[in-house]
């Protein structure tokens, strides 16, 4: 195996690292990692409660934590890729995650650090001065470190096993298998007892809790280092992809000829290393400038015709990048907004009390069995009974737009709900499992588009890019949170009337918010925005 090294930077013994053994260290921390995640749902409850913040500002700071901690990942996953080994960037920037967290929970803890209880709604004292610099610090640890380790997690993995060999290939998309249903026991771990642990014992509690995870995570995982497999850094693929813009347009004011746009003396010294070669197109004909030859043969003054059809198979992948970000966007408001709302509800089930957050842990656990279900029983009936194109394009493309219409159903069935929720004479009569239904379509949207879109953009990327496909899924949800904050930030200012404190999303308390009205606005826009990633996703069928 070329480029796989033991701990030390030794040549591996095949028997003695990698395999099913050293994935079982990574499993764990894979659901330790996931409690964790999980139970970051419910950080705009800690907000309001700890820091006296307005609906609003808890929301904008959720979903810009959120949207950082997936971009961030793209960063590992390119950091990773170049630089350091992957168990290195694991291990390295995995405790900061535990530091934020530390850092989150003793100023929760300690009175001095955030403001007093807040009895009044209408003058709070609010978070300001170096108080504020710390809440944020403290974020920016955890989505570092988280993002890291989401980014590597998974590869690292897949690294444990030899792609080439046949029965190391199988158990390799076993662990993946496994990898996910982690994942998903992981979530409910996360929403049944760490949500617990934060809703009715203390935030300071809670968020120590979640230190302790990550950490005896990484812990197991360090556990596990004389027995995995380490991949050598090499080129990302975000760099050939940006060593062809950068070349065709230090090119630009050249015309591309069938003479120099390849010389048959470097096109071998230029393509050999390409793992699979690709035949020269004529869409995106601009980018072609890249490898017409001037006499220098560097990565950055010349690019392979191979290197070149990279780059258009990228740009062509674009607009359903694009697309999906917007339908993307109701994904992360339903737990910055449903589950606070759903507070002011009676969350008992006969005479126990939950925490609303907790909701969550039915649609993964139905998440869990879509999966099982699919690569066991739909995914082999598809390709048994379709074309290779529809079982490898098509497919994945018509699951991703079936998980966008259960966010249409989501948003609209969360308009029903808290519409419901506002006409109730007193919400505390009116049971929290009101709100259940969207959250079940939301876990269905998340199961059929998320493993959708990866698997589209894994079997279109060719092979040397192919690693790009979890960070075009990463930037989607990334810059997805990100515009919810800005959605927030928009409705919170344009709802107000003369001025005053009574937007849709005003407030300190959810019995003065229009949600409702958010609720369909947003399923408005999501329709809108599915007809836009219908209209992109026929137009690629149309043009491959």
């Amino acid at each position: 195996m070329e480029g796989i090294v033991d701990w030390r930077g030794n040549p591996i013994d095949p028997k003695r690292h990698g395999g099913i053994r050293a994935t079982l260290f990574l499993y764990l921390l894979v659901v330790m990692r996931s409690s964790v995640n999980a139970a970051n749902t419910n950080l705009v409850g800690f907000f309001r409660q700890t820091h006296n913040m307005t609906i609003a500002h808890a929301v904008i700071l959720s979903t810009n934590f959120g949207g950082a901690t997936w971009i961030l990942s793209i960063f590992g996953a390119f950091i990773s890729d170049s630089y350091i080994k992957r168990s290195k960037a694991i291990f390295l920037f995995g405790p900061l995650e535990i530091l934020g967290y530390g850092l989150l929970g003793f100023q929760a803890h300690l009175s001095s650090l955030h403001p007093p209880e807040c009895n009044n709604n209408q003058d709070c004292e609010g978070l300001y001065g170096w108080k504020t610099s710390l809440v944020y610090l403290s974020l920016f640890m955890m989505a570092l470190g988280e993002g890291f380790m989401r980014a590597c997690t998974p590869g690292f993995g897949g690294d444990q096993f030899d792609s080439d060999d046949p029965s190391e290939s199988k158990k390799k998309f076993r662990f993946f298998d496994f990898a996910a249903m982690s994942t998903c026991f992981g979530a409910i771990l996360g929403l049944v007892l760490v949500v617990w642990v934060q809703h009715f014992k203390g935030w300071d509690l809670g968020l120590g809790v979640c230190a302790m995870f990550v950490l005896a995570g990484l812990i197991v995982g360090a556990v596990g280092f004389p027995f995995y497999r380490n991949r050598n850094p090499d080129e990302s693929p975000l760099s050939r992809i940006l060593q062809v813009l950068v070349v065709a347009f230090k090119k630009r004011k050249i015309h591309v000829t069938p003479e120099n746009l390849e010389d048959p003396q470097i096109m071998d010294l230029a393509d050999t290393a390409d793992v699979e070669h690709l035949t020269h197109t004529k869409d995106l004909r601009f980018l072609d400038k890249a490898s017409i030859y001037t006499g220098e043969i560097d990565t950055w003054s010349y690019c392979g015709i191979s290197q070149v059809e990279e780059a258009k198979i990228f740009v062509k992948l674009l607009p359903i990048l694009i697309s999906s970000i917007f339908c993307y966007m109701p994904f992360q408001l339903f737990f910055a907004l449903t589950a606070p709302a759903a507070s002011t509800m009676n969350t008992r089930i006969g005479g126990l009390r939950i925490a609303p957050a907790s909701l969550y842990a039915i649609p993964v656990l139905l998440q869990l069995i879509i999966l099982i279900l699919y690569n066991r029983i739909i995914l082999r009936f598809v390709r048994r009974n379709t074309s290779s194109r529809y079982s490898n394009i098509t497919f994945h493309l018509v699951r991703t737009g079936i998980g966008f219409v259960f966010a249409v159903l989501a948003t609209a069935t969360a308009t029903l709900a808290e519409r419901k929720r506002m006409t109730a004479g007193d919400p505390k009569n009116l049971s929290f499992l009101w709100m259940l239904p969207q959250f079940i379509f939301v876990g269905v949207m998340e199961v059929t588009s998320f493993v959708g879109l990866m698997e589209f953009f894994s079997n279109q990327l060719p092979m040397r890019i192919k690693s790009l496909a979890a960070s075009m899924v990463f930037c989607i949800l990334g810059l997805a949170t990100w515009l919810d904050g800005a959605l927030i930030a928009v409705v919170s200012r344009v709802t107000r009337s003369d001025g005053k404190r009574n937007g849709w999303l005003a407030g300190m308390e959810f019995d003065t918010t229009r949600l409702d009205l958010f609720y369909a606005l947003l399923t408005v826009l999501e329709v809108i925005f599915l007809l836009n990633f219908v209209f992109w996703a026929r137009r690629y069928l149309q043009k491959i």
